[in-house]
């Protein structure tokens, strides 16, 4: 986002939003609490700066970094550090902020009780960032439907849309590149199939003809999330009735969250509610 595309304001340091995750293997406070920015996951990371944060004691940590002790030295005199070489940069939709650059010095602000800094902003049409609340709670989701051939495929009962975001060192699964349906692509044989430690699924398909000419398969499928899973991004949502191969707004299927955990953010939602029929 170039500057002159934004506005120089002075923002409540409180307006902005969270903390920001990214902020690489400059970090000392967490490598001393032994995290690390480009291995684990944004909830995680998102904890550890959150609760470390009440404790005064931390952010003795971060001063042992001289270039943070800096930052928070020039906040404490009223001066925005590397405002004029290298400003901070932050979005905002309904007096709230998001980072964009400067993560590092936002982080001191918040850490240290800055009241105001200087950065530019870019506002936002709508509100892409805000993070959505978690929902629902872990345990045993069944899901059975039945899909009829007839030129296209016609689907009655509930089926299961499932969108993660495995931790590093698991192997990315399907579910991992956008939303995914447990259909009869996805059988299984009833046997389960682990996503990542904690999160698993089922998939068991029965096929038959009726009358002769139209084939009919009938999906039987689970998920098992568990109360320990891996902090990281969960979403499964129930998928109602609707077919494939059309686009009448009359015939979408119907998406309703029934368990969502982690730093999900209001664009996955509009992702979603755009084309349900390409789940």
């Amino acid at each position: 986002m170039p500057i002159h595309n934004m506005e120089l304001r002075t923002v409540r340091v409180a307006d902005i939003a969270e903390f920001p995750t990214e902020l690489g293997s400059r970090c000392l406070l967490l490598h001393e609490i032994g995290l690390d920015a480009y291995w684990n996951t944004d909830e995680e990371l998102m904890d550890a700066l959150t609760e470390s944060a009440k404790d005064p004691d931390m952010l003795n940590i971060c001063i042992k970094n001289s270039r943070c002790k800096a930052f928070l030295d020039k906040f404490r005199q009223g001066v925005t550090p590397y405002i004029e070489r290298d400003p901070i940069r932050l979005m905002e939709y309904g007096g709230r902020y998001w980072v964009s650059e400067g993560k590092h010095r936002v982080c001191m602000a918040k850490r240290g009780g800055v009241e105001k800094i200087d950065a530019y902003v870019w506002p936002l049409e709508e509100d892409d960032y805000s993070i959505l609340s978690a929902e629902g709670s872990p345990g045993r989701f069944s899901f059975q439907c039945v899909y009829t051939q007839r030129g296209y495929r016609q689907v009655k009962g509930n089926t299961a849309v499932l969108w993660v975001q495995s931790p590093r060192g698991n192997q990315p699964s399907r579910f991992d590149f956008g939303s995914a349906v447990l259909d009869w692509r996805l059988d299984t044989r009833g046997e389960p199939r682990t996503v990542f430690p904690g999160l698993s699924y089922s998939v068991k398909v029965s096929e038959s003809s009726v009358l002769g000419f139209c084939k009919k398969y009938t999906v039987q499928a689970e998920i098992v999330i568990e109360e320990d899973h891996a902090k990281t991004r969960v979403w499964l949502l129930s998928r109602t009735g609707g077919s494939f191969m059309t686009r009448h707004p009359y015939e979408a299927p119907r998406l309703n969250t029934l368990y969502r955990f982690g730093c999900w953010r209001n664009h996955h939602m509009r992702r979603i509610q755009a084309d349900p029929l390409r789940c």
